[in-house]
């Protein structure tokens, strides 16, 4: 299973480039992952994403991206996750009806608070214990991170596991 901090950051990609490119984009991202967020998204909220939201949330995957890598200080990049979380405060509220349950509500317009809540998993996945898991893909011309469950895995994906395995086969034998 991929944790949800791990997918928002691989919205960047080499080959297909930002998932989180304008208002539309982060609305099909969150559309796609809606049933994993403890947020309620309505499709009205999904369709009044507006550029503000969607930069937002390309600050806070820049910056958990940035953490992931462990690139450049730290400093400027925690404080843009501290901010994107502060955005937006959630608390959770109970419904008692045939089946009780409970939803996470905000003040704040629902986009915000959803992407509060991807930037607070970021920070719990790279505060906690499987902060050492998180790796880049090992295949050339791949921007995609992954955790590293097995102890063989090496790439992002099966595809990018046999793109390697297949330019290696390559390599042998036009070289033999």
């Amino acid at each position: 299973m991929v944790h949800l901090a791990v997918d928002f950051a691989n919205t960047v990609r080499a080959s297909a480039g930002d998932a989180l490119a304008g208002a539309a984009g982060l609305a099909a991202w969150l559309r796609e992952r809606r049933a994993e967020l403890e947020v309620h998204l309505e499709e009205a909220d999904l369709l009044a994403i507006g550029e503000e939201e969607a930069a937002a949330a390309r600050r806070a995957r820049d910056a958990v991206r940035a953490l992931m890598a462990g690139r450049d200080d730290p400093g400027e990049h925690v404080r843009a996750l501290n901010d994107a979380v502060r955005a937006a405060p959630r608390w959770r509220e109970l419904a008692w009806g045939p089946a009780p349950s409970v939803t996470a509500r905000s003040a704040h317009p629902p986009v915000l608070a959803a992407v509060a809540e991807l930037a607070e998993r970021a920070m719990l996945l790279l505060s906690g214990p499987d902060r050492d898991l998180i790796r880049p893909c090992g295949a050339p011309g791949c921007v995609q991170f992954f955790l590293k469950e097995h102890p063989r895995r090496e790439w992002c994906s099966t595809g990018c596991g046999n793109r390697v395995r297949v330019a290696r086969h390559y390599a042998r034998t036009k070289g033999a």
